[in-house]
């Protein structure tokens, strides 16, 4: 890019060091001395540092360390200095241990892949409930319950007609019957060499699917009395939706029918034995079975598991094409710059081809590093290696962009310092090393914010890429800068030979005469350009590109500059706010299970039926009963029989027909004595006198509840299924804890927002008795069904979280309380608009999106700031300067790097798109939106403002400089960023008082001779570096010096001034560079 020469530099004559006198051949001939002057570096001279012009910066870097302090009454950014100084001396170190960095990162990489590779996936159905949501302490009672001593048993088959028509047909109920028989006997469990089946391992719920047989006999039966001409059996009751055999009164549906197997732990089974089992339970009826009739579906724990599983491992074959993306993109965007600045190479497709490989490794190791230290690998964490992809490039960019433009720097001035790699590798990280550590630090407390605020999935998705991150930077630091010191070592030598060449071309020039070398006014042209071994003949394709991209940046800024069309757009963006802040009033909070499945998984149809038609008539609450205590007491058992009715008299309960605790109905049980007898397993019930009368032996307890009475009631063949709701002390036999169930119906259930109401009806009147009984209500939903009250304030305080740290990294990098307020600003607007569109987009919010949005705001913040800060250097460096030249500052040096990034993370992220999972489509849908948003509001809607109140800015700066002037005292101490001693790199002298005075009187005088060349320190191509020494002003000479500098500053700036309009179009010219 076009450069400003640094204020204050008086000019010089070209100068000869010792170092590069004897390379350059001499002859008799007479060299022009306009020759001469005009191709120092070829004969051996180069203009003297404080000459040379300066490159514009990208970030907080070390030019605009240099440009910062170059103004009087600026802070001294002392903590930058101190990040410069060290990736300067990194830059050095990194080039001399190139080959090793990447040998050892290449090979950590591999290790961690291998955990990577051999680790199990493991997914927690609990993980996307908040912590500290409630449902989390409700789901560990229902498994300290039923799984205190190891894993149980849990599968639920799902029977529907496949012609959508009733259930209630008896060839459909008879085939519903044989199901319930395969399941019991066919399926087995394989434990030490044996195998079991569900009847011969069950002990308290065998019998809970006998209401469906019994509904088949009885119906059976009704048909069998009909169709021989008698009246149906009065004791027989088959209405719906609750049905009563024998003083049996169920539930049945019409649409579905549910058989639950569920089956207590035994002593040597493992979470594989129990896993093994309920898939073989899902392959024999889901994928095995055939039926004209019926659809099955089957559901649980291990299923919905490897359906998450399966779901993460569905997004990885889609890396391939999120890969491919990038190295096309990465390839062309670096050759075609390469080939724009005459600098390709083969290498160059090496580095543009690492770029995309670092993500890779940076995964492979935090993962690998996170399975290491035990962490579990989630089917989320799949995500992973598309965020860093998309978002780790970024940097890479950076640091390719800027090496591009210290080679052209050091082939336009070639000296012995800038042919040695270190330096131009400490060039590139001195300059970009601040810009790509603010965004790693942004990227890194977002996901630190996400950790601490979310729910144990999003932690371990929001850990994985925050190490991912820091690892990406590492990696950056260590493997692409020794790569690219590889590279730098090749283009180097080229550099050398293609010098000798001119140079001998040069000496046969001389040879022959002078009238052979042509000398252009402008540009110094030798025979076949300037320097043609080092900067080649500009081409067709690079001047109609110049002058395309200069055309079309003239035209963008002449039009946002426009004080109309920049009210305008902010009129568009207060119209964009608006319409975010309406989306987020109407944002839906939901999350289900189907949420996470693939799209061709079966549990999404079997959710949506389960839905449809189980829950509008059937939502059960478990409520668990952890410190019973004595109910032999009254007053304690009425209390629970109370308590039972509250729960039994909400709104949309079945009422009592789920039975009673503590007391039992003397009428269901004459009716059970007397009509006991139906043989429930033959084809033919019928009643049986002999078992009737061996059931009236048995002695019925009477009277009040005593405990000593459960063991009696459970040794009942028709209450043995009790046993399974309650656990008894193995020593003493007195009851320990048992819980209930009550039923709830209602259309409205259907929606998610009135089944969380019913929930927290439940809980209120759990909390009424909990201090008395330590009780608590479990629902397979409430895990979900939580995050309608926590969802809201986790989001808000995540999204402030994140919003001061990066004012905080902002702040601590860029010193500029301008910069924080607009990049701070930028951010929250951006937020908005992610939350408020996605709203529009019918997302909702759920733990999922809220992730991706807190991801995304960790790079929302780079272009805003980046802006901002630019705008802001050059409101200081440029007084006088229009809002036209300051954006020119602006977007010549952010526009290109920000565009380029969006292009290529927008691509990657998109390959996402090919998965059909929700959780692909609700990270593609946030990183675009914030990409867009945030290069919207850094390249339009902050321009605009900016325009408009840039008298205010003005304004504001003048009173801070006034400030500043005030507290500043007359002698000032600079610091120094000294140039690092070694083999590689020579010592930088301290430029003393006298220099500085001998050059303003060269100035001044316009003497045509050089002022004590010989006392003159080296001075090295980064010209302000002097004014980074300790120059001790002693007396009223520092106060004088001063003066005349400002006056120099300000007779330049009006010299400035006069030729704004040719500045502007000069740097508009050269952004491509």
């Amino acid at each position: 890019m076009t450069e400003d020469l640094p204020m204050g530099s008086p000019p010089s004559l070209p100068q000869t060091p010792p170092s590069h006198t004897s390379t350059v051949p001499r002859s008799g001939s007479p060299i022009p001395t306009d020759l001469r002057n005009r191709v120092p570096a070829i004969f051996g001279g180069h203009p003297p540092s404080f000459m040379e012009k300066r490159r514009s910066s990208i970030v907080m870097g070390q030019r605009s360390v240099d440009l910062l302090m170059e103004q009087p009454g600026e802070p001294m950014p002392r903590f930058v200095i101190f990040i410069i100084r060290c990736y300067r001396r990194w830059g050095y170190f990194i080039a001399d241990h190139s080959l090793k960095a990447i040998l050892i990162c290449v090979l950590i990489s591999l290790v961690c892949l291998y955990f990577v590779l051999t680790t199990k996936q493991e997914n927690d159905i609990t993980g996307y409930s908040p912590y500290g949501a409630r449902a989390r302490t409700e789901f560990s009672r229902y498994q300290e319950f039923f799984s205190h001593d190891g894993p149980g048993i849990t599968v639920y088959i799902f029977a529907l007609a496949k012609d959508g028509g009733n259930m209630l047909r008896e060839r459909y109920l008879n085939e519903t019957v044989e199901i319930l028989n395969l399941a019991n006997e066919n399926v087995t469990l394989q434990q030490n060499g044996h195998n079991k089946s569900f009847a011969q391992f069950c002990r308290s719920f065998c019998k809970i699917n006998e209401p469906v047989r019994g509904f088949y006999n009885g119906f059976r039966l009704q048909l069998e009395s009909i169709a021989m001409g008698n009246k149906p059996n009065s004791r027989i009751n088959l209405n719906y939706p609750k049905s009563q055999i024998l003083g049996h009164t169920f539930t049945l549906q019409i649409k579905m029918v549910v058989l639950q197997f569920r089956a207590e732990h035994e002593n040597g089974w493992t979470s594989e034995i129990v896993k093994t089992y309920e898939m073989a339970m899902v392959k024999r009826f889901e994928k095995e079975y055939k039926s004209e009739r019926l659809k099955l579906y089957v559901l649980s724990t291990t299923y919905v598991e490897e359906e998450m599983v399966r779901a993460g491992i569905s997004m990885v074959p889609y890396l391939s094409v999120g890969f491919l993306f990038m190295v096309a993109c990465s390839v062309f965007f670096v050759l075609n710059r390469a080939i724009y600045m005459h600098q390709n190479s083969p290498p160059k497709i090496f580095l543009a081809i690492a770029i995309c490989f670092l993500p890779f490794m940076s995964c492979a190791t935090a993962l690998g590093l996170m399975f290491i230290c035990g962490l579990r690998f989630a089917s989320i964490l799949c995500v992973i290696p598309f965020l860093v992809l998309s978002i780790g490039v970024d940097s890479s960019y950076l640091m390719n962009h800027e090496w591009q433009s210290v080679i052209k720097h050091c082939r336009e001035q070639p000296n012995r310092k800038n042919l040695n790699v270190g330096y131009r590798v400490s060039q590139v990280l001195s300059e970009v090393g601040p810009a790509i550590l603010i965004s790693m630090l942004t990227n890194v407390f977002a996901d630190g914010i996400g950790a601490i605020t979310s729910s144990p999935e999003i932690t371990l998705l929001c850990v994985g890429n925050l190490i991912s991150m820091i690892i990406a930077f590492i990696y950056q630091m260590t493997c692409y800068a020794g790569l690219m010191s590889l590279v730098g070592r090749y283009e180097i030598a080229l550099e050398k030979r293609e010098r000798r060449e001119i140079q001998e071309s040069i000496r046969k020039a001389i040879s022959n005469g002078s009238s052979q070398i042509g000398i252009n006014n402008n540009n110094c042209e030798l025979g076949y350009g300037k320097h043609q071994s080092l900067n080649r003949q500009q081409s067709k394709f690079h001047e109609h590109t110049k002058h395309y991209i200069s055309k079309t940046i003239t035209f963008y800024i002449k039009v946002i500059s426009k004080r109309v069309v920049a009210l305008f757009v902010i009129f568009i963006y207060f119209v964009y706010v608006g319409f975010s802040i309406w989306g987020i009033t109407r944002m839906n909070i939901n999350l289900t299970t189907q949420k996470l499945f693939a799209e061709d998984s079966p549990l999404l149809q079997l959710d949506k039926l389960r839905v449809k038609y189980q829950v509008p008539h059937f939502m059960m609450a478990t409520v668990f009963i952890c410190a019973p205590k004595n109910l032999s007491n009254p007053e304690r058992l009425e209390k629970m029989n109370n308590f039972v009715r509250e729960m039994e008299q909400l709104n949309g309960t079945w009422g009592r027909s789920w039975g009673t605790v503590g007391e039992t109905d003397p009428d269901e049980l004459e009716a059970m004595e007397l009509e006991k007898g139906i043989n429930e397993n033959s084809d033919s019930p019928q009643l049986s006198e002999t078992t009737l009368d061996d059931e009236r032996s048995l002695e019925i307890p009477t009277g009040p509840f005593k405990e000593e009475d459960l063991a009696v009631f459970l040794r009942w063949p028709e209450y043995t299924q009790w046993s399974g709701f309650l656990k008894l002390d193995n020593k003493t036999g007195q009851l320990e804890r048992f819980f209930f169930t009550t039923g709830y119906h209602g259309d409205k259930l259907e929606v998610w927002t009135e089944r969380g109401k019913l929930l927290k009806e439940w809980r209120a009147v759990v909390d009424k008795y909990s201090p008395d009984f330590d009780a608590s209500v479990f629902h397979e939903d409430a895990v979900f069904l939580d995050l309608i009250d926590n969802m809201p304030s986790d989001t808000w305080q995540s999204v402030l979280g994140t919003l001061v740290c990066m004012a905080f990294v902002c702040f601590a990098f860029l010193s500029s309380m301008f910069t924080v307020i607009f990049a701070s600003s930028c951010v929250l607007s951006i937020c908005c608009g992610i939350l408020g569109i996605l709203s529009w987009w019918s997302i909702d919010l759920d733990p999922i999106m809220m992730a991706a949005m807190i991801i995304s705001i960790g790079f929302s913040v780079d272009i805003p700031a980046h802006v901002s800060y630019h705008y802001y250097q050059a409101s200081i460096r440029e007084l006088n300067a229009t809002p036209e030249m300051k954006l020119v500052n602006c977007l010549s040096s952010v526009a290109f790097p920000a565009l380029q990034a969006a292009l290529s993370t927008i691509f990657c992220v998109c390959s996402l798109l090919f998965v059909k999972l929700y959780m692909a489509e609700v990270f593609v849908k946030t990183m675009v939106l914030c990409v867009v948003l945030c290069n919207l509001h850094g390249l339009l809607f902050l321009p605009a403002f900016l325009i408009v109140f840039d008298p205010v800015v003005y304004s504001c700066r003048q009173r801070i400089s006034k400030s500043h002037s005030k507290v500043k005292s007359n002698n000032r101490i600079h610091n120094v960023i000294p140039e690092e001693s070694g083999s590689q790199e020579s010592s930088l002298k301290e430029n003393t008082l006298i220099n500085e005075k001998k050059r303003k009187l060269f100035n001044q005088n316009g003497l045509n001779k050089t002022i004590n060349n010989d006392k003159q320190s080296t001075i090295t191509d980064r010209p302000n570096l002097e004014r980074f020494h300790s120059i001790e002003l002693e007396g009223g000479g520092g106060d004088k010096l001063k003066q005349e500098e400002n006056e120099e500053k300000m007779n330049n700036n009006a010299k400035d001034n006069l030729n704004i309009n040719s500045k502007s179009n000069q740097k508009i010219d050269d952004t491509s560079h």
